[in-house]
């Protein structure tokens, strides 16, 4: 077993008293785990990654991570176990005055300082009682945008942690997997046999719940995770009681005795819902930072558990947005309520290019044979000044009947989704429209804007989230005011629908 990293020596100065070497020979630093990290600790995949609210110990567990493979890398010819790690953060603010105040509270300056240069380096050096020494090197590094990935290309790395890894894009973890294990390097003895190398490389990464476009998210949640990578989600920190109707402490949330007194609650009693969500309710969240248009949508409310498939007995209502970037949700009206099964995001084409490339054959391969309605913007009535057509007209020509939506009021709008947000399985989204549950969260938000007297006003942003979520209200509204469900028999043709 490796040596267990819970106390940092310091050479001890010279000329002083007994008790101050004593006093300066240790420093002594004790770690325990929660249920949910030692998980962590004990696994051996190459990419680990820990999810869980704000105050979970997850930054101390990553970090004391770090320390244990430390400890545990394999002695060179020299007794030296030497390691270098890389702690990523997305800003250089945030990794100067959150991430590497984290690190010094468990690796003081008088043991190992921090230097700010260029990079900002650490290096931790400690003898042990086996005779061997740990050469630990830490890199911090800010790598928030697409372009720094030429930061990494001339690092030589034996393992990385992405500290809030919901902030880091996706062409940054491709770069750093090619830098990982590639150090200490290995060499050949004088019989030809391997010595050195990394003896466990790998990624560490810890987040709150990410929005549900990223990587983190689309790899863990979406389909096969990649070979070597595992999950540890801590238990959230607060819970939506039904029948009391509010946020509830989670007992059984961890790190609560490392925590001062009433810290979950003073959240709870100030912060905005979309908060106590992402941040204390591990709830899925949104990429974008604004006042949410539909506040009343719940990833655990209003998301299905596993992928809605259609269902033969209720036609088909096509929510469509058009303009220069179309963009569409499919869903079917029960009796209980609205079940979205598909969505096509926003896309930079005509509305012919559109359906011909998408929509058209969406509906020909998974809805064949179910009746169709379209329901649109009431403004594509309007005719081109090019030939004259309407784009109610294009969709007649791809064999579609389109009608326009009962209105274009936004208020109308807002408040036919807000109505079957409100009900009891009143909307359900499948789990792989995840555009529109980003939109729906927070990603369709309210534009600051203000009148002459200062005043907020109450407008949509017109953001890449607008269109499938002007899509998702056109559907609402020929759900409510333009179409009353009854079962299909037969699965004849009726009023306002066609057959594809």
């Amino acid at each position: 077993m490796a040596p267990q990293p819970n106390i940092y020596r310091q050479p001890a100065p010279a000329n002083t008293t007994r008790d101050t070497v004593n006093q300066a020979r240790a420093i002594v630093k004790q770690y325990t785990a929660s249920p949910t990290l030692t998980r962590l600790h004990m696994s051996r995949m190459f990419l680990k990654y820990a999810e869980g609210p704000v105050g979970s110990g997850k930054s101390t567990g990553c970090m004391m991570e770090i320390m244990r493979r430390a400890f545990g890398q394999e002695p060179d010819q020299h007794q030296v176990r030497k390691s270098r790690w890389a702690i990523i953060r997305n800003s250089y603010p945030e990794l100067k005055s959150t991430t590497i105040k984290t690190w010094e509270l468990w690796v003081p300056n008088e043991v190992a300082p921090v230097v700010f240069g260029a990079p900002i380096t650490c290096n931790f050096k400690q003898n042990l009682a086996d005779g061997t020494r740990v050469e630990l090197e830490v890199v911090f590094l800010a790598l928030d945008r697409p372009e720094d990935i030429n930061k990494l290309l001339s690092l030589e790395l034996t393992g990385a942690y992405i500290n809030e890894g919901r902030e880091i894009p996706w062409e940054i973890i491709e770069a750093l997997i090619g830098r990982i294990n590639r150090y200490p390097q290995i060499t050949e003895s004088a019989t030809g046999e391997k010595i050195g190398g990394a003896t466990e490389p790998g990624i560490v990464v810890d987040s709150n719940p990410p929005h549900i476009t990223h990587w983190l998210y689309t790899k863990f949640e979406m389909g096969d995770v990649p070979k070597g990578w595992e999950k540890f989600q801590q238990p959230a920190a607060v819970y939506w009681d039904e029948e009391q109707q509010k946020w509830c402490l989670n007992p059984d949330a961890e790190n609560l005795r490392f925590l001062p007194d009433g810290y979950y609650q003073q959240q709870l009693d100030s912060a905005e819902d979309t908060y106590i969500r992402v941040m204390l309710a591990n709830e899925f969240g949104a990429s974008r930072k604004g006042r949410p248009i539909f506040s009343l949508y719940s990833e655990a409310r209003h998301v299905a558990k596993a992928k809605l498939e259609p269902d033969r007995q209720w036609p088909l209502i096509v929510g469509l947005d058009f303009g220069l970037n179309p963009g569409c949700v499919i869903g079917q009206l029960t009796r209980r309520g609205i079940r979205i099964t598909d969505e096509i995001p926003t896309s930079d084409e005509s509305l012919e290019d559109f359906l011909e490339t998408y929509l058209v054959p969406l509906l020909a391969k998974r809805y064949a044979g179910y009746p169709v309605t379209v329901a649109g913007d009431p403004a594509g009535r309007g005719r081109s000044a090019n030939d004259k057509r309407t784009s109610f007209d294009i969709l007649g020509q791809f064999g579609l009947k389109g009608f326009p939506a009962y209105t274009n009021s936004f208020q109308v709008r807002k408040e036919t989704v807000d109505h079957f947000l409100r009900r009891d399985e009143g909307l359900i989204i499948s789990p792989h429209c995840t555009n529109l549950r980003e939109a729906m969260a927070t990603g369709y938000v309210w534009k600051e804007s203000r009148n002459n007297k200062g005043a907020s006003l109450d407008i949509a942003d017109k953001n890449e989230f607008s269109h499938v979520a002007d899509a998702a209200q056109y559907l609402c509204l020929w759900a409510k005011y333009g179409y009353r469900p009854q079962p299909i028999k037969d699965h004849g043709p009726k009023k306002k629908t066609m057959m594809i």
